[in-house]
């Protein structure tokens, strides 16, 4: 949006809100004002006519002829009343019987009043009986709109209406007079509004003229024109638009005398960089050189570097070999030792246990002797109860035939039965004892045979356990003439070892002053790379700015050409 049209509607905005202030309270508070005073003015006019007629004493009443009386007067006989208010007030009154019209000022098209018609049932039920005023905006008489206002009737003494008085003006009429009121002070309004827009069209043509004599003498420079020319009288303005041209002219005439001055310098400058450029491209050159040749004195002393730390790591781990061998060289010699004490006292030990076999052995072998002694002496105690047996059987039969004898005897061999019984009882349990002593007997020259057995085939393993030690200690010899023989030897490589150990030393010590002087030749010849790579980046940089700088000076000077002094 131009700055004409945002002048033109910050002018006209408050205006326009003024304006629909004023007409928002011309259409509403005097319209309500007005219309108030029509309904106080309806109001007035039915009191009145309530008062003609209430000023009759005597109630109200219907004849059988339908006339309506107030005491003695004759309401439905009062045109003279209705008509008077009518002539004076310019409204319309009826008086209600109930919700029926009995005498009104209103008449048709033929002339002839209206009467005998009903009130709608919303006045019906707010005024008969609600007892309650009521003022509406639309009420049609024959087709007019009017504005009505009701009032109950009440007989005395009575708290019930017993009619109702209307008093009604022409709406159309009214509402004429209404905006009789408004419109005039709208055309004023209206008016003003007007004239506020022309003014503001003005003022901001007035503003917007000399700004774009300046937007177009801005544009014209923009354009290379450095002469043009302005208004004298824009130049001369008091006003914050005067000092916004003046402050371009005096721009114009700056940047005039600045671009005559680059444009003077410009050429300079070109040749400088043309020069400073060639020399910034031989130093890049002879840098390069340099650097390449730094380059290859860095990669010998890394690869010396490198050489002499791989030359130390081997060392290094030669020497933890050999360090590793000392120590194993060392534990074998223990473990000999102790192997040798082990076989020494394997040797002690196993002559113990030749010892110790060959005392078993004569152990066993009188163990055999005494066992066979015992089976000869189980045979002869098998004899005895063999005998023993015999003698009980035969003492049964003695027993047996003692028993019979006794029997013969009759009472004087009972106590001889007796004793015949009891030694028959003995003889039984002899015969069963023998019997158990020659079954245990059994079982014993069984078990001893079997003993006997198990010692022969011990005595047969513990001469082979023999034969086997006898060999295990000629085997135990031969191996202590070799661990002495190892012994000896690992003395002799425990001694080279030493040699080792000391000359690796010597040679680490060596090795790490050529890695510190190596990696010191690296460090010093990376700073070195490093210095040159900087003076190489700089020279390129100055030929880069160089370039630039020409650049720049072919663009300021084709910027010069675009301006016309």
């Amino acid at each position: 949006m131009k700055i004409k049209n945002k002048i033109f509607i910050i002018t006209l905005c408050p205006v326009l809100l003024v304006g629909m202030v004023v007409m928002l309270i011309t259409f509403t508070v005097i319209r309500g004002a007005l219309l108030r005073e029509v309904r106080y003015s309806l109001k007035g006019t039915a009191i009145a006519t309530y008062a003609a007629y209430n000023q009759n004493s005597g109630e109200y009443i219907k004849a059988e002829n339908g006339d309506v009386w107030k005491g003695s007067y004759n309401i439905s006989k009062s045109e003279n009343i209705v008509d008077t208010i009518k002539e004076k007030s310019g409204v319309e009154v009826t008086f209600f019987y109930g919700n029926e019209r009995i005498m009104t000022s209103a008449k048709d098209k033929n002339g002839d009043r209206i009467l005998g018609t009903t009130a709608g049932d919303k006045i019906k039920k707010i005024v008969l009986e609600g007892g309650k005023e009521y003022f509406s905006k639309s009420v049609s008489i024959e087709g007019v709109i009017h504005y009505g206002y009701y009032i109950p009737v009440y007989q005395d003494g009575q708290k019930n209406p017993v009619g109702m008085i209307f008093a009604g003006a022409n709406k159309a009429e009214k509402d004429a007079s209404v905006n009789g009121v408004i419109w005039p002070v709208a055309a004023v309004v209206g008016t003003v509004m007007i004239i506020v827009i022309i003014a503001s069209a003005v003022l901001s043509g007035s503003i917007t003229r000399p700004l774009k004599k300046g937007i177009d003498a801005v544009h014209s420079v923009a354009q290379g024109n450095l002469d043009t020319t302005v208004d004298r009288k824009h130049i001369n303005s008091r006003d914050e638009i005067g000092d916004l041209i003046r402050s371009i002219v005096d721009l114009q005439k700056e940047m005039k005398q600045s671009i005559e001055n680059i444009s003077h310098n410009s050429g300079s400058v070109m040749q400088a960089s043309v020069e400073l450029e060639k020399t910034a491209g031989k130093a890049a050159e002879s840098m390069k050189d340099v650097e390449e040749t730094i380059n290859e004195i860095t990669r010998r002393a890394e690869l010396q570097a490198d050489i002499s730390r791989r030359t130390s790591d081997n060392i290094k781990n030669m020497g933890e070999k050999i360090l590793d061998t000392s120590k194993e060289v060392e534990l074998m010699e223990n473990n000999a030792e102790d192997m040798s004490n082990s076989e020494k006292q394997n040797a002690a030990t196993i002559r113990n246990l030749l010892s110790s076999n060959e005392k078993v052995h004569e152990l066993i072998n009188d163990i055999s002797d005494q066992t066979k002694k015992t089976n000869i002496s189980a045979r002869k105690i098998r004899e005895v109860t063999d005998m023993i047996a015999s003698i009980a059987e035969e003492t049964n039969l003695l027993s047996l035939n003692a028993s019979i004898e006794a029997a013969r005897a009759g009472e004087s061999g009972k106590g001889f039965a007796v004793v015949a019984t009891q030694i028959q009882n003995l003889a039984l349990q002899s015969n069963e004892s023998s019997k158990r002593i020659e079954e245990i007997i059994e079982k014993l020259v069984q078990d001893s045979d079997e003993a006997v057995e198990t010692m022969e085939k011990v005595t047969d393993r513990i001469s082979e356990q023999n034969k086997n030690m006898e060999e295990t200690r000629m085997a135990s010899v031969d191996v202590m003439d070799k661990i002495k023989q190892s012994v000896d030897s690992m003395k002799v490589i425990e001694e080279s070892v030493k040699y080792l150990d000391k000359s690796k030393e010597e040679l680490i010590d060596t090795v790490n002053e050529l890695l510190l002087m190596a990696t010191d030749n690296v460090d010093t010849a990376k700073n070195t790379c490093e210095t040159v790579e900087n003076v190489t980046d700089t020279f390129n940089h100055i030929e880069g700015s160089t370039i630039s700088l020409r650049k720049v000076a072919d663009e300021l000077e084709s910027s010069m050409q675009h301006f016309k002094c």
